[in-house]
């Protein structure tokens, strides 16, 4: 894979249950994308899918996940 291609993106990834199963959740704040597996592998892959068809459609988001510099630092903190 060409270096221009590549981009790392942020997700989050979280336990929810639905219909008494518990599904796995991952999503991205800045594009809004989310997809979900019964796994944590599966549903990154899925996120994955879903992320690079939505940049397909959109190239123009692809600006969304472009740094210009590096972060001194990356966190989340909770209130």
């Amino acid at each position: 894979m060409e270096e221009k291609n590549c981009m790392g993106v942020n997700i989050v990834v979280r336990e929810e249950k639905q219909e008494g199963k518990t599904v796995i959740i991952v999503n991205n704040e800045e594009s809004g994308i989310a997809d979900f597996g019964d796994t944590v592998e599966e549903a990154i892959e899925n996120f994955r899918k879903s992320l690079k068809l939505y940049l397909e459609a959109y190239p123009e988001k692809r600006r969304l996940f472009i740094k210009e510099e590096e972060p001194l630092l990356v966190s989340r903190i909770f209130l």
